[in-house]
C-alpha cells in the first residue's frame, strides 16, 4: 500500500522485500495500479554483535548505533564503526569487513591503513581478497581495520551528506526517527 500511497516508479529495497514486491507485481494490476519497477541488492549487516553467528545482524532503525546514515557526522561515524563488532580474524558476518567489500572496495582500488611500526607499520591493501585474508590471519588488528573503516567512510559519505541540503526541521525529523 505504501509504494502505491508514495505513487513510486522505482522500488528500490533489499532482497528481504523481493517477496513482497513480487507480490505487488501481481498484485497491482489486478487493482487497476502502477507497477513500479523493482530493484533489490544484498542488505549490509548492522554493526551489532549478531544475534545468531551463522546470520549476520540486522541494521535496525530502533538502534542507531546498528548503522551508519547519510545525516551522522564525521564523528558519529567514526564512532558507530569503532564501537561496531569486529571479532579479530573472524571474517563471517563481520560487519566492518563487509563494509570494506561492499562500499569501500567500491570506490576506491586501494586502501591504506597506518600504524604504527610496532604494530607492522603502514599497509596497502589492492584488493578486498588481499585485506581479508590478512584480517583471518589476524595479521590486521580489528582496531586498525575499524580505524581505516571509519576515515574511508566518512571521505564517501561526507560529501554526499554535504550536497543534501536538508531544512533544520527535516533534519531533526530524520534524527527522530530511529
Amino acid at each position: 500500500a505504501d509504494i502505491h500511497f508514495l505513487d513510486v516508479d522505482i522500488a528500490h529495497a533489499g532482497m528481504d522485500q523481493r517477496k513482497i514486491h513480487m507480490l505487488v507485481k501481481d498484485v497491482f494490476p489486478k487493482m487497476k495500479w502502477k507497477v513500479p519497477v523493482a530493484v533489490h541488492h544484498k542488505l549490509l549487516p548492522g554493526l551489532s554483535q549478531p544475534v545468531n553467528s551463522s546470520e549476520p545482524g540486522k541494521m535496525s532503525k530502533s538502534d542507531p548505533n546498528s548503522g551508519i546514515f547519510i545525516h551522522n557526522s564525521d564523528d558519529e561515524i567514526r564512532k558507530k564503526i569503532r564501537k561496531g563488532w569486529c571479532e579479530e580474524g573472524l571474517v563471517e558476518n563481520n560487519p566492518v569487513l563487509e563494509m570494506a567489500r561492499q562500499i569501500v572496495f567500491h570506490e576506491y582500488d586501494s586502501i591504506s591503513i597506518e600504524r604504527p611500526e610496532k604494530f607492522g607499520g603502514n599497509v596497502t591493501y589492492n584488493s578486498f581478497e588481499e585485506l581479508e585474508a590478512d584480517f583471518a590471519q589476524k595479521n590486521l588488528h580489528p582496531g586498525d581495520l575499524k580505524n581505516t573503516m571509519g576515515e574511508y567512510m566518512v571521505k564517501i559519505i561526507a560529501p554526499i551528506r554535504d550536497k543534501i541540503s536538508l531544512s533544520n526541521e527535516l533534519f531533526e525529523l530524520i534524527k527522530s526517527s530511529h
